[in-house]
């Protein structure tokens, strides 16, 4: 093998930069949410949601999943998620309550189905 013809390997991703960055804060607030029980459950996982789903939707499936993984464990660990899911089907008036439970739960099997079916390019 010549020397000459050795050229250097160049490793180009193919993942946007706004969904790196997106995986990123995602799994930043999804510990951050994991670390404080109340508010982080009721109003940190949407957005932690949210930012998953655009770095899944650029195709940034590394930071996605974990981010997954760790608001799926925070929601089923959680108390402030049940106790909230059960006040808001129990009382009439808490419908934000019910809002917020339901949109976890959407939102994280909309992450889920992104995983899975999402195609590559």
């Amino acid at each position: 093998m010549d020397q000459n013809n050795i050229q250097p390997v160049k490793i180009v991703s193919d993942i946007p930069a706004y969904a790196k960055i997106f995986g990123i804060l995602s799994l930043i607030i999804a510990v951050l949410s994991f670390l404080i029980p109340v508010v982080g459950t009721l109003f940190i996982t949407p957005v932690a949601i949210i930012f998953g789903a655009i770095a899944l939707l650029g195709g940034s499936k590394g930071f996605g999943v974990a981010s997954l993984i760790i608001i799926v464990v925070n929601l089923v660990i959680s108390p402030t998620f049940w106790i909230n899911l059960y006040t808001g089907a129990a009382q009439a008036g808490a419908v934000s309550n019910r809002f917020i439970s339901y949109f976890d739960i959407l939102g994280i099997i909309l992450m889920f189905g992104l995983v899975v079916f999402k195609s590559r390019k």
